[in-house]
């Protein structure tokens, strides 16, 4: 009811806001074609810097209202844009020039060559256009905007555990969140300080679009082929580029709100963008503000979906189910007493409850002698809560009675604080375009566990704790040249710069009672000196019973965790492109990068595009690339709880550089190296109609993943090793290591389609992934022969194959005409499969079946300056397969797989206004 009075409010407060801002101008005039001055039909007329804006009627004629704004820009299919300043007469006639390339959109990312846009690169990139999908699709969020457009994309919602919980990663090929690079405006961004556990980039780092706001952005560029010769570490699977926005003389508010079909879930998103001009030689400022909350949701599917059925209050209830001295009517009979049913121990469903608030801008001033000054960054705070599995009052080790006789919902509420700026200079010196730029941007995540308990602490154990903190920085100084020679070949593009990166990356602990076993005694033996005398000496710890250590759901960072590390990174790089034919176009790239920690690095990349005719030309590549292992990789070392059939068992990551990890023979991390090759063509088969299809190879060598877990019980165990496991009351333990080589292989396919239809624009895109993921070598270190399946776990090698859709197709009509809008869109998400460890080598594998996702939305314009949109995200409540009920548990069975979020259907309703 809350959110829903603030919506009308906003309505309300627009409203108002329309009628104050200005008086309404008139213009109108005609649109005819150059070549016979036939009138154009549906020719979009836009007040240039708004969204205000008509199109032509059969006779080519228009009349547009509007309030702000000097210029009209014209737009057809087939003919080249016009700009017209609006005379004091209010009359406007123009004849629109034939275009020949009037698709491929302006590219920017895969090519410094100013001139080349989509359809003539030789490398496979897409371009999507934010600004009109945040008119009409359902979807609010940078990475689920991507999810349902973009043919290689992948995503998943806020699925995985602990902090993983609070960022949606992106991938890109079916490869790792840590093999794709990410730009804003050309220039390399931070990763996430945060470490994926579970789900799909297990034990990688990766880049949290979400911290970047939807309105801030003009266009996404995604290169689909490796690029690190041209752009450096992680650019193995390809690279986004996100390109900010320009636009000046206008105010864009916009708020939506959803909620799924069930009634919860609920969510927000409101955003503010505006632009204005600075000085009057083309200087501009963009600045946007936005704000977001997420609902907590209950199990998908409704009814008794997640609900608990086994024991709950009996002793011991953790392991062991209903008998002949503990039955199900004893359970049923002590909740009615206490008031509660069994949904009181329902778990929560999709994601985090969260509060975002976000702001960026872009600017650009010019100085003397063409030379130009340009900054953009922002800065994000994100609260988000976690809570995992309920801790049952049976639950001896890991429940106290006398503090939470009902058991507990433990919650883990994250503060994430991400934060850039780039500041830079660029102009002509002597015909070359030089850039010098300087580029900031950290991520920090503070933890704060509440409503939990550390059990070894009996009754004294606080219920909130501070459980550390975690951050990571990287600042990047370049020095770019380019220029073209039209006079050389047919055209030579010619790039080169060097690059200074350092990257640092600390934890902070955790206070000590989110992380101390208070039950351990030291114990001593007795030993004598040389002399003869008798005296005591420590030789390690035991525990005097099993109640679990640290903070339930997430134990905070001991002292011994505890790291402040940097690396610095020194690169230059040569990139060639050359029209050796008006027809025949070859590019190449070569760079070298130097670590401070572990050398240098050489990697090369060609291309090459060959237009047979109008309608055809073939493309492809081939390239060396790399991914350097992150600092967190390094240097993590933390303990977490996972629930193995249903027992928590307690975890501990172990850092690479760790006295346990060398002790065992994990060696030190060395760079992923990969090979990649692309084949393709793109055609135009007419002036409305484009295609292209692209296959594509990778190999990589030395990927690195997070090992299997090892046994404390297990043999032979190194004292290093055991010793950690005693410290941190921890059960099992893994670590970082290059483990495997591995092949992506696969195909993608892009189509676009625009006509007149009646007086309305129609636009259909179609766009398709076909891949396939396959381990090819395990790198067992020596010794650890007998280990092979803890190196690489059956859980993790499923994880690399197929746990994300190796098939996904996209289809989507976008239909605008007078004052409406309509977006028809559907997806198809292949199968996964899942692989569930219940311990003790038993291996559970499901695999989920594909599934179709229909949205549906409809705009409709109140005004010229304001526009209602609602629709549906997942218009017929598709649900992903249910979990098996082996793997479920003692609970009633939910969708899972990960394919898409699986939450159901969610509706929603937008308003948008421009003045």
């Amino acid at each position: 009811m809350k959110q829903n009075t603030t919506l009308l409010f906003i309505l309300l407060s627009l409203f108002s806001i329309s009628k104050i801002f200005g008086q309404q101008r008139i213009v109108i005039g005609k649109v005819t074609a150059q070549e016979d001055k036939s009138p154009l039909i549906g020719v979009s007329v836009i007040v240039k810097g708004t969204n205000t804006g008509t199109t032509t009627t059969p006779t080519g004629t228009f009349k547009l209202s509007f309030q702000k704004g000097t210029t009209l820009v014209f737009s057809f299919i087939g003919y080249q844009s016009q700009e017209v300043a609006i005379p004091p007469s209010g009359e406007v006639n123009v004849s629109l020039q034939p275009a020949i390339n009037t698709l491929g959109e302006v590219q920017v990312v895969g090519s410094r060559n100013a001139n080349r846009t989509k359809l003539d690169s030789p490398v496979p990139v897409d371009v999507v256009n934010i600004r009109q999908l945040q008119e009409s699709a359902p979807q609010v969020t940078v990475t689920q905007i991507l999810q349902y457009v973009a043919p290689s994309f992948h995503s998943a919602e806020s699925s995985g555990g602990d902090a993983s919980s609070a960022t949606n990663l992106a991938q890109l090929r079916g490869l790792s969140v840590d093999q794709v690079l990410v730009l804003v405006n050309g220039k390399r961004r931070h990763k996430s300080s945060n470490i994926n556990f579970g789900g799909n980039g297990n034990g990688s780092t990766g880049y949290d679009l979400n911290a970047i706001p939807t309105a801030s952005i003009e266009r996404i560029e995604v290169l689909r082929d490796g690029a690190a010769a041209q752009y450096g570490s992680d650019a193995i699977a390809g690279v986004i580029n996100i390109v900010l926005k320009k636009n000046t003389d206008n105010l864009l508010v916009s708020t939506t709100g959803g909620v799924r079909y069930s009634g919860d879930g609920e969510y927000t998103r409101s955003n503010i963008n505006y632009g204005l001009k600075t000085g009057e030689k083309g200087g501009f400022i963009n600045l946007t503000a936005e704000f977001g909350t997420q609902g907590i949701a209950e199990p998908v599917g409704g009814g008794n979906n997640g609900l608990y059925t086994g024991p709950i209050y009996g002793g011991g209830a953790g392991v062991r189910d209903y008998d002949a001295i503990y039955t199900k009517e004893i359970d049923e009979a002590i909740l009615a007493s206490r008031g509660l049913t069994r949904k009181d121990f329902n778990q929560r469903s999709g994601p985090n409850r969260q509060k975002d608030a976000l702001v960026f801008f872009n600017t650009a001033l010019p100085l003397t002698n063409g030379a130009e000054f340009y900054a953009f960054g922002g800065l994000s705070y994100r609260n988000s809560e976690f809570t995992a599995v309920r801790r049952l009052p049976g639950w001896g080790t890991r429940n106290n009675t006398f503090i939470y006789p009902d058991g507990f919902l433990p919650a883990i509420e994250m503060g994430i604080l991400d934060k850039s700026l780039a500041v830079g200079l660029r102009g002509k010196v002597k015909g070359w375009n030089v850039d010098f730029s300087n580029v900031y941007g950290g991520n920090s995540f503070t933890n704060r566990v509440t409503h939990s308990l550390n059990a070894s602490l009996g009754l004294k154990t606080p219920k909130n704790f501070f459980a550390g903190a975690y951050g990571a920085s990287q600042n990047t100084t370049s020095l770019d040249f380019i220029q073209y020679f039209d006079k050389i070949l047919h055209g030579l593009n010619i790039a080169f710069g060097t690059q200074y990166r350092a990257e640092t990356y600390y934890i902070q602990k955790g206070e000590p009672n989110s992380y101390i076993k208070a039950d351990t005694r030291t114990i001593y033996d007795v030993d004598t000196t040389y002399l003869g005398i008798p005296y005591l000496q420590e030789v390690g710890q035991t525990a005097l019973n099993g109640t679990a250590a640290g903070a339930q759901i997430y134990p905070g960072f001991r002292p011994e965790s505890e790291t402040n590390v940097t690396r610095s990174i020194i690169s230059a790089y040569l990139d060639l492109e050359a029209n050796i034919t008006p027809e025949w176009t070859l590019s190449g790239a070569v760079r070298v990068e130097n670590f401070s920690d572990f050398g240098s690095v050489f990697t090369g990349k060609a291309a090459t595009r060959y237009q047979f005719a109008r309608w055809l030309a073939l493309r492809g590549s081939v390239s060396s690339g790399f991914r350097a292992p992150d600092l967190a990789q390094f240097y993590y070392t933390a303990v977490s709880t996972s629930f193995l059939g249903g027992v928590g068992v307690d975890i501990l990551t172990a850092s690479n550089v760790s006295a346990a990890a060398r002790a065992l023979g994990i060696p030190s991390l060395t760079p992923e190296k990969s090979r990649g090759y692309t084949l393709g063509f793109t055609s135009k088969a007419s002036r409305n109609i484009e295609l292209s299809v692209d296959a594509y190879s990778i190999d990589i060598d030395d990927r690195i993943i997070q090992t299997g877990n090892f046994s404390s019980t297990a043999s032979n165990l190194p004292a290093d090793l055991k010793a950690a496991f005693t410290a941190t009351g921890a059960n099992q333990a893994n670590f970082f290591y290059n483990a495997v080589n591995s092949r992506t292989q696969g195909i993608d396919i892009t189509a676009n389609y625009k006509a007149q239809i009646g007086t309305g624009n129609f636009t259909f895109t179609a766009a398709a992934n076909f891949g396939k993921n396959e381990i090819r070598k395990i790198n067992t270190p020596k010794g650890l022969e007998s280990f092979v399946d803890v190196i690489v776990s059956p859980t993790e090698k499923v994880r690399i194959e197929s746990s994300i859709p190796q098939k996904k197709i996209s289809l989507q009509a976008l239909y605008a005409i007078n004052r409406w809008n309509f977006l028809l869109r559907t997806v198809y998400f292949g199968d996964v499969n899942v692989a569930t460890n219940f311990g003790g080598g038993n291996i559970f594998y499901q695999n989920f079946s594909p599934k179709w996702i229909t949205d549906l939305s409809a705009g409709y314009k109140l005004s010229p300056t304001i526009q209602v949109t609602a629709g549906v995200n997942n218009v017929f409540n598709v649900l992903a397969d249910y979990t098996d009920q082996l793997v479920a548990g003692r609970r009633i069975a939910t969708p899972g797989g990960g394919q898409f979020v699986s939450t159901g259907g969610r509706a929603f309703i937008r308003l948008a206004a421009t003045f």
